[in-house]
């Protein structure tokens, strides 16, 4: 695929900005104290958790996401722990966003610190994409904060524009022109590319790929041999030549919640209602992206036993009563012990516009009534109605933030006034 020269018409077309440090940062931001020190983000505060976040001083400490609250002590002594804001994450990203759009239009939020703009026109020459890059930069640091540092990288694809955020941290700008590919490739690590994590790294040492080199020079039946699929061959293929690739139209295969407990909820009563809770926040997350599921899996990790899951169907149903029945039938399976942590999981989707409507009355009347469930939190507050299961839960599972869905600001406005509370004695008769 011949590439258009940058005299002609600009050989640039994506910007793409990755927040560092996003989670510490802001705390940093938000607290002067903290700035300048080693702190974990932690999800809440107990020694069993783990580090989702880590400053740039703690991870001149060896001190990253995964590591545990006991690992990163022996690591770094003087670190600081923080339990996690998300709603404080979710503010700044919008008003990050705020920014960017002054400068360039925003064309995709990847995650919750990371967005890409397309270029167009004379902002694909290189001199005009690197003076907004550091237009970017400054007003994200008059308007948000110093302690908020990007680095963006600036290239003919989004994948690779991607790479170039990660050659150069924290607070970097890295360009990739079309005449740099494939060289500049050859001086990175394979893990060094997205895409490629410890699992697939793994597969590509087994098939003799030891370097970005030597999987650039494999041919598409090659690659498809390594990925088992010839999409994926094809893909990576043009990726690693610059290619600027159409997106592809996605589906999503499950909604899934899960919560490692605190130590007063690690017992029976305590998994339970937790279990509960995560299935009235999966079925109104559902219910959001318009989805109906068939399957619905809960599993349990234990701290004395192996972990334990077990699923049934639900005839394609979004409404929580008739998840929270699927649970019922579920749950009696569960062999006991000491409960670490909960995760349940709704699958084998279908959009509401491909699913055939409920025919009978019964069902439609379940529909309804989540529906007004979903008015009534959204306008009033999150879970000013709920199951009964759930009572006694209600902060056991706060909203979290994955770096791939990002909650809006209503998923985090639990009500503190009044609550109605559904109670279903017969689970066949609502």
């Amino acid at each position: 695929m011949a590439l258009q020269r940058e005299d002609e018409m600009g050989s640039l077309r994506y910007l793409f900005v990755d927040m560092n440090s996003y989670f510490a940062s802001v705390e940093q931001q938000e607290r002067p104290e903290l700035r300048g020190r080693p702190i974990g983000i932690v999800p809440s505060m107990v020694e069993t958790t783990c580090c989702i976040a880590a400053s740039y001083e703690a991870k001149r400490a060896g001190v990253k996401t995964g590591t545990s609250v006991h690992q990163a002590r022996g690591l770094c002594p003087s670190i600081q722990f923080i339990e996690a804001r998300p709603p404080l994450y979710v503010q700044y990203h919008h008003r990050i966003l705020d920014v960017a759009e002054q400068v360039v239009h925003v064309e995709q939020v990847c995650s919750i610190d990371e967005f890409y703009s397309k270029l167009i026109g004379r902002e694909c020459l290189t001199s005009n994409a690197v003076d907004l890059a550091w237009k970017i930069k400054g007003y994200l640091r008059e308007q948000v904060g110093a302690c908020l540092r990007c680095s963006v990288g600036i290239a003919p694809s989004v994948w690779l524009a991607k790479v170039a955020t990660d050659m150069e941290k924290p607070d970097g700008l890295s360009v990739i022109l079309p005449e740099d590919i494939p060289h500049l490739l050859f001086s990175l690590d394979l893990k060094d590319l997205p895409g490629i994590g410890r699992r697939m790294e793994a597969r590509l040492h087994a098939h003799g790929i030891q370097t970005v080199r030597q999987l650039w020079a494999l041919n598409l039946r090659q690659l498809q041999a390594i990925w088992g699929s010839r999409v994926w061959a094809e893909t990576w293929w043009h990726h690693l030549r610059g290619h600027d690739l159409p997106p592809k139209p996605t589906f999503r295969r499950m909604v899934g919640q899960s919560h490692v407990l605190a130590p007063s909820l690690r017992h029976p009563a305590g998994v339970r209602a937790v279990l509960i809770r995560l299935l009235h926040k999966a079925a109104a997350r559902l219910r959001k992206l318009r989805y109906r599921a068939d399957l619905l899996t809960i599993g349990v990790e234990h701290l004395d036993r192996p972990p334990w899951s077990g699923q049934t169907r639900l005839g394609c149903v979004s409404d929580t009563f008739s998840i929270l029945q699927g649970f019922q039938r579920i749950w009696p399976a569960w062999p006991g012990g000491a409960p670490l942590r909960a995760a349940v999981t709704l699958s084998h989707l279908i959009s509401q516009a491909g699913a055939t409507l409920p025919l009978f009355r019964y069902q439609q009347n379940l529909d309804r009534l989540a529906e007004i469930m979903d008015r009534l939190n959204l306008k009033y507050g999150r879970y000013i109605v709920y199951f009964g299961g759930m009572f006694g839960s209600d902060q056991a599972a706060p909203t979290r933030i994955s770096f791939t869905q990002i909650p809006d600001q209503e998923d985090f406005g639990d009500s503190t006034g009044k609550t109605l509370i559904l109670r279903a004695h017969n689970p066949a008769q609502p």
